[in-house]
């Protein structure tokens, strides 16, 4: 064999194999651990996470509680008394919305009135109320029973502590009732005097139920002139007045529904 040759096939004996490289997918190096974050950690710390929602649901139970302090629930619905409306003539009987605690005493009732009108006397009555005192010149000689059975019930005390139950401004103020709704009267009821007297302003007539003649103690007060009342209606008769308010026309003016009557003394000359 040619020493060529020889030299050649003992350079091939004599070499090392070579290390093989590896390399990774992509030419990168490993990555490093995985470390979660805000929040992921909490959510991963149990005793953590767990302590922090307790808190944060003590947190929300106590505003709750002072937000439901500071505004309480009403579930009351105030109340609004209706008030009266005047369609062609208003009718001075209407009774609108009653009054609340009319007597602080039960009324008193009588089978009829007792005469007490002396002839030839004339009689004034001065009405005391919340907003001042007026008085009334009364017609014994017009009207001799209805002012009769006025001044016996007023000698009697029986109007003291009524209110005016209903009040139309610019029409009527009534007052009179034991009651305080429209129906109530002194026990008996009379055949009223008829007479030419006319509903002017600050005279004084007697209420009626509905289109009757009859009456008790309730009486309403002219607040302007009202003709309409001069004559017979088909829901409503004629109201004849009995007496004329004579000074104080400025405090019934003032009256309001729910005022009271504190007195009405009589003065007989």
């Amino acid at each position: 064999m040619p020493k060529r040759k020889q030299r050649r096939q003992q350079h091939h004996l004599n070499q090392q194999p070579k290390e093989r490289r590896s390399y990774s997918i992509g030419g990168t190096a490993p990555a490093e651990k995985y470390k979660p974050g805000f929040p992921m950690n909490l959510m991963m710390n149990t005793k953590l996470f767990f302590s922090i929602g307790a808190v944060i649901m003590i947190g929300g139970v106590i505003v709750a509680a002072l937000l439901s302090s500071q505004n309480p629930t009403d579930n009351s619905i105030p109340t609004v008394a209706p008030t009266a409306t005047e369609t062609g003539t208003p009718d001075p009987n209407a009774t609108a919305t009653p009054t609340s605690s009319v007597s602080p005493t039960p009324a008193r009732t009588y089978s009829q009135a007792e005469q007490v009108l002396e002839a030839g006397k004339t009689y004034t009555a001065t009405v005391k109320t919340d907003k001042g005192e007026f008085t009334i010149d009364l017609f014994a000689d017009k009207s001799p029973r209805t002012v009769n059975s006025f001044v016996f019930l007023a000698q009697q005390h029986f109007y003291d502590g009524l209110k005016f139950h209903t009040v139309f401004p610019n029409f009527v103020a009534k007052g009179g009732d034991p009651k305080g709704d429209g129906t109530g009267g002194p026990g008996y009821t009379f055949e009223e005097d008829t007479n030419d007297l006319k509903n002017t302003r600050g005279t004084v007539s007697m209420s009626k139920f509905d289109a009757v003649t009859t009456v008790g103690s309730q009486f309403f007060i002219n607040l302007k002139d009202n003709p309409a009342l001069d004559t017979d209606g088909a829901a409503q008769k004629r109201s004849y007045p009995f007496g004329t308010v004579s000074s104080g026309l400025d405090v019934v003016a003032r009256l309001a529904q729910g005022d009271t009557i504190q007195s009405i003394e009589v003065t007989v000359k």
